[in-house]
């Protein structure tokens, strides 16, 4: 079943000033979830686990992120991809909380896919390698792709839809979605229903799960950070 969740409503721990929400749960057999809000000043280390990917976006503030002897800004709207078994460290060096959506792909080690092997990359959605769509009335801007960071465990992007976009229902048998909206809304099909969902929550659909989207009604646009989960996924129609 595809599900919306809104990340102020998510049930957080909070610790030292870091708070921690799962975003999805036991129902995901790809991906694993996470909003991740860091305090003025606070510091937030882990380690990507070993046999998945860890993909980082900072979904509002700005800080640093540093892993393997490595450092970089991490601004808003940027995302990070790090290795497995690699340790990383994020700093919210800014005035405001920091927001952070973490995906782990996939949640348990099952040596099905390589994964991303270059410690950590860092993109900026400004500098992110873009493929213009104009016949599909959308625009892609690529995190984790054979044009960005490459890996098998997971395909990430940012994607820019005008009010002609539409993306009619469909579902992936053998892949996990997640949407997360940035700009504007969207309007998307799930479970069988219209749902409007806006910067702050997210959609996100399991195997199978049919869904369909497009710009929701008053709007000239919007964008979202999209998710698949593995990278290499069948799409069917309707």
């Amino acid at each position: 079943m595809g599900k919306v969740v809104t990340f102020e409503k998510l049930a957080k721990t909070n610790t030292g000033g870091i708070a921690t929400a799962a975003i999805t749960g036991g129902e995901m057999q790809e991906m694993a979830a996470e909003f991740v809000r860091l305090g003025p000043g606070q510091r937030w280390t882990a380690t990507a686990p070993k046999g998945s990917d860890c993909y980082l976006f900072m979904l509002a503030g700005a800080g640093a992120i540093a892993a393997g002897g490595h450092k970089h800004r991490l601004p808003t709207q940027a995302f990070a991809t790090i290795q497995e078994d690699v340790a990383f460290t994020v700093e919210n060096d800014g005035p405001a909380p920091a927001d952070i959506v973490k995906v782990v792909a996939p949640p348990k080690a099952d040596g099905r896919f390589p994964g991303f092997t270059g410690t950590i990359s860092v993109i900026e959605r400004d500098k992110a390698p873009v493929l213009d769509l104009p016949k599909d009335h959308k625009k892609r801007l690529y995190f984790v792709d054979d044009h960005a960071a490459k890996s098998e465990r997971g395909h990430t992007m940012i994607v820019v839809y005008d009010t002609e976009t539409v993306t009619g229902l469909h579902h992936h048998p053998n892949a996990e979605s997640m949407f997360v909206v940035l700009d504007g809304a969207l309007q998307f099909t799930v479970n069988g229903e219209q749902v409007v969902v806006k910067p702050g929550q997210a959609a996100i659909f399991g195997l199978n799960d049919r869904h369909g989207l497009r710009v929701a009604d008053g709007l000239s646009g919007a964008s979202f950070l999209e998710f698949h989960i593995p990278s290499a996924y069948t799409t069917v129609r309707a």
